[in-house]
């Protein structure tokens, strides 16, 4: 089937024309999540689809860019990234790509410790900026390092070497919701001329995050020893349909609850807090929601293994009602310990367990009783 090109970086947005097989043409920027910018006409395509529709990759480089490394590498679920200032000096954000033109205002520095958020990028190593109008330079920093090499008569001499130093460091997401949290640091930005912060206003959105991903940890574990989550729904944390999501996702939507909500009661960001329109995400392939999943097993263990998680066989209303359990049928069967999102034995659908050590650990004394128990006799239990 043809590649569509769309109006806008998301699959809802509206389509503009066609790509046919085989068909070339040019891209200058490309989002973090994959969606190409036309260079010579209007209008965005998504370079790999992930299985939406039964296709996957539609468009890729050909002839002397086949090979191109992007400074972002991988795909980031979000569609955004966060990246930590490293250099000692700090980075500029300039207007536009390559430092902008002449009649270009001076750039905007951004300190050691900083958080930049970035959805797209160009080819030549320039990132574009969530929150704020702007690009960083992502390319590495050459810098030069004096060395004490001792010669063979044991004398000393110094030897000069060039190394490269990268600007930005990619933080990995896990459970934080990097749009929120790109608004929280928006907002601070804009209550400075400039956006330009002092490194105790720096330190304190860090402990904002830090607090906020505590928070939500500290909820969840709460609510599995107390039995299901409706408190979090009642209380407007989180919705039902977002339960339904992957395990991940559920904890991100609850930062970011949680985020908005510190925000908003703080003197300083609450004036200039402005949420963003965030695009909804595309699916991740398995083992790429921000590594937090396991990955499946061989053939050769699918005799001894039979843990997968419940959701993949329960319909939506069975998944809503798991939610609400009671807290000993949360618990693992092995160690005990309460379960936000247990996986369950896939073989009688009656055993509970944090993961796939206990249940391997478990297998010697559930192999006979689950043998026992017949899928039919399960499910009438």
């Amino acid at each position: 089937p043809p590649a569509v090109v769309r109006a806008e970086p998301h699959l809802g947005a509206r389509m503009l024309t066609k790509k046919g097989w085989g068909a070339r043409f040019f891209c200058g920027e490309v989002t973090v999540n994959g969606w190409l910018r036309l260079s010579h006409e209007p209008g965005w395509l998504l370079a790999d689809l992930r299985g939406i529709g039964g296709q996957w990759e539609v468009a890729k480089p050909v002839g002397k860019d086949a090979g191109v490394e992007l400074d972002v590498p991988g795909y980031q679920p979000q569609g955004l990234c966060c990246l930590e200032v490293c250099l000692p000096e700090g980075v500029d954000v300039w207007d536009a790509p390559d430092g902008g033109s002449s009649a270009s205002p001076d750039p905007q520095r951004r300190r050691p410790g900083e958080l930049l958020f970035a959805r797209a990028r160009d080819f030549g190593g320039w990132l574009r900026l969530q929150g704020e109008d702007g690009w960083v330079c992502a390319c590495p920093v050459v810098a030069s390092c004096s060395l004490v090499v001792p010669s063979k008569d044991e004398d000393v001499h110094r030897k000069s070497r060039d190394s490269s130093i990268s600007p930005l460091r990619l933080r990995r997401a896990r459970h934080r919701d990097w749009w929120s949290l790109s608004d929280v640091w928006a907002a601070a930005r804009r209550s400075r001329i400039g956006g330009a912060l002092t490194a105790e206003e720096v330190a304190k959105l860090k402990e904002f995050e830090r607090c906020a991903l505590n928070a939500s940890d500290s909820l969840l574990e709460s609510c599995a020893l107390l039995g299901g989550v409706n408190g979090l729904v009642v209380d407007g944390l989180i919705t039902e349909e977002e339960l339904l999501e992957p395990e991940v996702r559920c904890r991100q939507h609850l930062f970011a609850s949680i985020l908005r909500r510190m925000a908003k009661k703080d003197p300083w960001l609450a004036p200039h807090l402005e949420p963003s329109q965030r695009p909804p995400p595309l699916p991740a392939e398995a083992g790429e929601e921000e590594e937090e999943g396991s990955s499946s097993s061989s053939e050769g263990e699918q005799d001894r293994e039979h843990v997968q998680p419940e959701e993949e066989a329960e319909s939506r209303e069975d998944r809503h009602q798991r939610h609400m359990a009671t807290p000993t049928e949360r618990c693992c069967a092995l160690c005990g310990a309460a379960v936000f999102r247990p996986q369950v034995c896939s073989q009688c659908r009656q055993v509970r367990y944090c993961g796939r050590d206990c249940q391997r650990g478990h297998w010697a004394l559930h192999r006979k009783e689950c043998r026992k128990t017949s899928p039919a006799e399960a499910v009438a239990g």
